[in-house]
């Protein structure tokens, strides 16, 4: 018999879990309630869909106790944290093809083939004056900035 699987009888342990020492769920104590922590990825416009996830977890109930984002997650996971997800998301929405191309710029030097410096204005718009000192929860943002000479 696997080791785990023997705890599982012992009362101390089912009480810690939430359950009785003769069986289901114990009618005195009951699980606490934690929140859940999130990694939101990159991906460009696919990281779009954060915005709809973290609505679905609010309507859900489900409290998200802290974020970790990286490039567009971590944009999303910073202004949700923020208070500021119905602007992110009024932007997003508004966002046409003309409006991508007006904010992207060529860059023929440096590692990538757009600079990100219009796209970059812009969000900032976004993140302004937010400190993550203030976030009501734990934010990590994981960034690079790379140059190439």
């Amino acid at each position: 018999m696997l080791e785990w699987a023997s705890l599982r009888s012992r009362p101390d342990v089912r009480e810690a879990n939430g359950l009785s020492s003769t069986g289901g769920a114990s009618e005195t104590k009951s699980p606490k309630k934690t929140g859940i922590s999130l990694a939101l990825g990159g991906g460009c416009a696919r990281g779009w869909a954060h915005i709809g996830v973290l609505r679905a977890l609010d309507e859900a109930g489900i409290e998200v106790s802290m974020i970790a984002g990286t490039s567009i997650g971590a944009l999303v996971g910073g202004c949700y944290l923020a208070g500021k997800l119905d602007e992110l998301e009024e932007f997003a929405r508004s966002l046409t093809r003309r409006r991508i191309f007006g904010l992207l710029d060529l860059n023929l030097r440096g590692s990538g083939l757009f600079g990100g410096m219009k796209l970059d204005a812009r969000l900032r718009e976004h993140v302004a004056g937010i400190r993550f000192d203030d976030l009501p929860k734990p934010f990590v943002c994981v960034a690079d900035r790379k140059s190439v000479v």
